[in-house]
Formats: C-alpha cells, structure tokens, sequence
C-alpha cells in the first residue's frame, strides 16, 4: 500500500497544479533558406533605428486577422538599409511587427540590433520570422549568411 502511495501523491499534485499555455511559432514546413528568398520581393540587411508602438487602426488596408492578433497595437519600425540583396529600396518608410508575444512568429524588433529582412508585396511591410528574416544577435554564422545572400543575388544558386 505505501508503494502506491508516492505515485498517487505526485499525480495529485501534478492535477492540482496550474496549468500554463506555452505557444510557440509554427512555420510552414520544408521552405529552406534559398526558397524563402526567391519568394521574397525585398530582402535587405537592415539596422533598426526607431520602435514605437502605434494604434493598430492606422493599418486600415491589412488583412484582418493581422488587426485581430495585434490587440490594437502595432510596432512601426524606422530602419536604415545597410546592404539590399534583393529588390528595390523599400517604398514605405517603415516596417511593421506586431508586439512580440509567444506564438506570434515576431522577430521583436529593436532599435540599433541588425537584421536581414525577407519581405513580399502582399505582406505591406510587417516582418515575420516565418518569411526567412533573422536577426543578427546571438548567431555566429552571420558572415556566411550574408555571404550566401550576396551569392543568390548574383545569380549562383
């Protein structure tokens, strides 16, 4: 009977304990580096300057669910091109992200870190990691990144 005793303790306490959500970013399966970026009509590596949380309502012309995720905020992004790979110069003036929450697939933009920038037409400017963007912080292969990305652009794939 005392050897039941410590297994039916622990799944007690293990029911009675609170329970807590953790969602995680869920990208697409099977796009590699190289397919995210002949998708992509804007790739650049970019330094950010500014980050300021804006009325979601000035996003008139998003698609729905982005206004439904962003809990009335989203995150208006001054950047500064350091090198394009891919495209012309951004028209708009400023990036979009939503506030970084878990599961939102936000690269959590900040000002004077340094990224790479995988955008298309249809996203209007809002950055998801899930497009092949990355930021430059605490990753060591950066330079054969770029490298890569410089290759691409010149047409060796």
């Amino acid at each position: 009977m005392f050897k039941v005793f410590p297994s039916i303790f622990v799944a007690f306490i293990l029911t009675v304990l609170p329970v807590e959500a953790v969602l995680a970013c869920k990208c697409v399966g099977g796009e590699t580096k190289q397919s995210l970026y002949i998708k992509a009509d804007y790739v650049a590596h970019v330094k950010i300057t500014v980050a300021e949380l804006r009325d979601v309502s000035e996003l008139g012309n998003a698609d729905s669910d982005i206004i439904d995720m962003a809990h009335g905020e989203y995150a208006r992004i001054s950047f500064e091109e350091k090198e394009v790979f891919k495209g012309k110069k951004f028209s708009p003036n400023f990036l979009k992200e939503l506030p970084f929450a878990n599961g939102n697939c936000m690269l959590g933009l900040r000002p004077g870190w340094e990224y790479v920038i995988f955008l298309n037409k249809e996203s209007n400017g809002l950055v998801f990691a899930c497009s092949g963007s990355f930021s430059f912080y605490n990753t060591t292969d950066t330079s054969t990144k770029i490298q890569q990305l410089r290759e691409w652009a010149r047409g060796k794939r």
